[in-house]
């Protein structure tokens, strides 16, 4: 994505802003080739957009703006502390909460992160609420790890810091509910690059902090983004980073608990065990349930279709191979042999908890399938249009229409 067309969504919701609170220039704001673009003291809205989008800027805006009432680190404690009644009640009973609280009203928020925070707050709101959840998730992982309170305080503003790229995506990509095109994944892939890039220009947040935010979709596997490091390549705070990420979007699962069990390979052990608990305190009660013989069905069918995979040596092949041998493992882990899928079901009829084991089961192979579709499609953009490809993409959208029926 170019720096400026960034830029662009950031500049809209930023002057946008403007008109609902006062915004002011805090310097001279100058394009890159000299022009004075607005003085010190000038009220910022939306009627400066056209003027500024068509500059790129000699510093950020969050460089060279200030917002009235600006968040400060107790007022996000506070939204945390919402955020823990509505969602993570349980949490109270498995950590020292005062740890949570102290460790964000210590962060060190300097004016120009403020600035971006409260403009997510205001402006991005599907941001600033899942940046109070990984906040409150890391945190739990932290102290559940024992880690001292120099590094709970560097755990909360990494994850306070760890989507401030997103603040310059298009909104409508992050908001798309349909699959996305290649174009619209590689902005969604950058996020962590941006984010690090802005955290560089500060001292105090690099480089434990903007490293963790750079991590934080990483996995031990390599299966993560931008860079695709595994194990102890990725820094403590960036696999607890990496870890609250994937807990917080299983928050919506019948069963996230044995949804993250699932993906164990791809989070740091001990941290599967903290969230396991955590989750299984939270889970959602209210589900429909399958009936036995739609679930049955389902499960004939899938054993057909992994029954055809055949792996190559191409790297496109290697790759997709040693990602499907993870997701037998963690199919037969979990209990589901190709050769006789009917004893899953037998004798769970009238059992909520085992009929919803079943349907996380096939939830998560559903996910696996659409993570390994964007992962080679991340890997190999250009490949779609090749046979190899067309027939590996084509088996796991059979696969994929199996589990969603």
């Amino acid at each position: 994505m170019a720096e400026e067309e960034q830029d662009s969504h950031f500049l809209k919701s930023v002057t946008s802003l403007g008109d609902e609170r006062k915004i002011v220039a805090s310097e001279d704001i100058y394009s890159q080739s000299g022009i004075k673009l607005a003085s010190a003291g000038t009220s910022i809205d939306s009627s400066f957009y056209d003027r500024l989008v068509k500059h790129k800027l000699k510093s950020g805006l969050e460089a060279c703006m200030s917002v009235e009432g600006a968040l400060s680190a107790s007022e996000i404690a506070a939204d945390v502390k919402r955020a823990t009644r509505s969602e993570f009640s349980a949490m109270e009973n498995l950590v020292d909460m005062s740890l949570v609280w102290s460790s964000i009203s210590r962060i060190h928020l300097n004016d120009a992160l403020a600035f971006k925070l409260t403009v997510a707050k205001e402006k991005r709101r599907d941001i600033y609420e899942h940046t109070l959840r990984i906040v409150l998730i890391s945190l739990y992982l932290g102290i559940m790890e024992k880690m001292n309170e120099s590094k709970l305080v560097q755990i909360a503003a990494a994850a306070l810091f760890h989507d401030i790229g997103e603040l310059h995506i298009d909104p409508g990509i992050i908001e798309k509910p349909g699959p996305l095109t290649q174009e619209e994944r590689r902005h969604i892939y950058a996020h962590p690059m941006t984010a690090y890039v802005i955290l560089k220009e500060f001292p105090e947040y690099h480089p434990e902090i903007s490293t963790a935010v750079l991590q934080h979709h990483e996995s031990l596997d390599g299966s993560g983004y931008p860079a695709g490091i595994t194990g102890r390549k990725i820094s403590r705070i960036g696999k607890i980073l990496s870890a609250a990420e994937m807990a917080g979007g299983l928050l919506s699962r019948s069963r996230p608990e044995i949804a993250l069990k699932f993906n164990k390979d791809r989070l740091q052990i001990e941290l599967v065990g903290h969230l396991s608990e955590l989750l299984r305190k939270r889970r959602i009660e209210a589900h429909p349930v399958d009936s036995i013989a739609e679930m049955n069905s389902r499960l004939v069918e899938l054993a057909g279709a992994l029954s055809k995979w055949k792996g190559g040596q191409s790297p496109m092949l290697r790759i997709a191979d040693q990602r499907v041998r993870e997701l037998l493992i963690s199919l037969y882990d979990a209990g589901f042999n190709p050769d006789s899928t009917d004893w899953l079901t037998i004798g769970i009829e009238g059992n909520e908890e085992a009929i919803l084991d079943v349907e996380a089961l096939l939830d998560e192979t559903a996910w696996r399938f659409g993570s390994l579709s964007r992962e080679l499609s991340r890997l190999w953009p250009e490949a779609e249009k090749t046979e190899e490809a067309k027939m590996i993409m084509d088996w796991i959208g059979e696969c994929s229409k199996i589990l969603e029926k």
